[in-house]
Parts: structure tokens; sequence; C-alpha cells
């Protein structure tokens, strides 16, 4: 059976600077080091100087709105997750009821390119499926089984962190390009990672709202989380990973 059409012949470019930026063992050790380095050196992020004053603007945001409360959390706590907090977590990704699935976050040409799949733990009731991979579903807000799960101690590894609590999930943001890029060829590879980042707020400000714990991470080895997944490194990007779970 021939194999499908790759996508990277409308976007050979963003192929190319994906390529470049995947980590594996040994990039991984070369990112570490860059990050210890730039760790020990003092800096702040940059700030435009211009010679008018700022006009004050009224802030709405309070200190308990979901918004402000927002924060990368990487300890997590031992309470249990069941249908109802990941239904809630993933709740923003969903195709919400109407005539068309474009009822949904932004996406260039609603073209969709992002996927999410869910490393589940310590979840403990039965409408909760049980330890594994899933996908997540967004018409029928469902979760798939698609493969089992590796114990924490292996997925922690595989994805570069070291923190001591397992969460209550990891997911996975992974993105199929090809029907973006054939419609937009290089620019199609930006409003691939605006979308993913739009997840990535979307599920940060939920856990948030849930005065949960979560935290995303982008120090995983690509191919291998897309062998977990089941996925071919042809046609599919791992973009982000995302833990959550409970509050320490």
């Amino acid at each position: 059976m021939p194999s499908p059409p790759s996508p990277w012949q409308d976007a050979p470019l963003f192929h190319l600077f994906w390529h470049n930026g995947e980590l594996n063992p040994a990039r991984a050790e070369v990112m570490r080091a860059r990050i210890a380095d730039d760790a020990a050196r003092a800096g702040s992020p940059p700030r435009p100087l211009h010679a008018a004053g700022g006009i004050a603007l009224p802030d709405p945001v309070h200190p308990d709105d979901a918004l402000a409360q927002r924060h990368s959390g990487r300890r997590f706590g031992d309470a249990r997750w069941g249908a109802q907090e990941l239904g809630r977590v993933l709740a923003p990704l969903r195709a919400r009821p109407g005539a068309s699935d474009t009822r949904r976050l932004p996406s260039g040409g609603a073209k969709y390119p992002i996927q999410a799949y869910a490393a589940l733990y310590a979840s403990d009731d039965a409408l909760t499926p049980a330890q594994g991979i899933h996908w997540y579903d967004p018409l029928a807000h469902a979760l798939v089984p698609v493969a089992p799960c590796p114990a924490w101690p292996a997925l922690s590894a595989l994805l570069g962190v070291d923190w001591p609590e397992r969460p209550a999930a990891v997911l996975f943001l992974i993105a199929e390009p090809a029907g973006t890029l054939a419609k937009y060829g290089e620019r199609g590879g930006r409003f691939v990672l605006i979308e993913a980042g739009v997840w990535l707020g979307a599920l940060g400000q939920e856990v948030a709202a849930m005065k949960a714990a979560g935290c995303a991470i982008g120090s995983f080895e690509d191919a291998a989380v897309l062998d977990l997944l089941g996925l071919d490194p042809r046609r599919h990007l791992a973009v982000l990973a995302y833990a959550c779970g409970p509050a320490p």
C-alpha cells in the first residue's frame, strides 16, 4: 500500500525549522547545559523605552480571577481525579453543540491541525477510562483508549522532568499539519504553532479556575512521544505537553 503524500512538500522550510528543534537524548543534554548557563546570568525580559509616558488603564482582573491565579505548578497532590475533573480540564477544547464543528477554539482556515492525547493517572471512578493513553475526541467530548500508559518514572524520563509527584494526567498537543500547510504553505507553520499556544492557554486557565496545578513541558523527546502515542512521525508533530493534577 503506497504511503500517503508527505505534508512537508507544501512547506519544506517549516519542516527544516521543526527538525532543527527536535530533541533526542543527545540534543536534550545540550539544551540542559544551555539552560543551566542561562540560569547563572542576571537578566530580565526586553522592555521598549519610549519618550512619552504611559496612560494608566483600569485593571478588571481581580486577585481571585482564574487568570490571576494561573501559574506553573510542578508539585501535585494525592487526591484522585475522575471523569468530572478530566471533563472540565478538556472542556475548552470541545466542539460546542451546533450545526458545525467549527464552533471551537480559533483555527486558521478551520483546519484544526492540533489534536490532544492524554496519559491518564490517578482516576478511580467507573465513568473514567482505565489508566492509559487516550485520544480526546472534541466532537463527542470523550476519551478514546489507544495504548497502555507507562509508569510515571518511565514517562517522566521521556518528558525530561524530575518531578517527584505524579500528575493526574499528562496532555500531549500533537499537530497533523498537512491541511494547514497545503492551504497556507510555509505561513501555515506559524498558524499551527499559534493554535497550539491557544490550546495551552485555554488548558492553563481552566486548571487555574479549578485551583489545581499544571505545567507546560517542552523538554520531551519528540520521536519517543510519537512512538508512545502510536503516531506516524512523517505526518505528526509533538508540539507541547501539559501535566496537570490536584494541587498539593
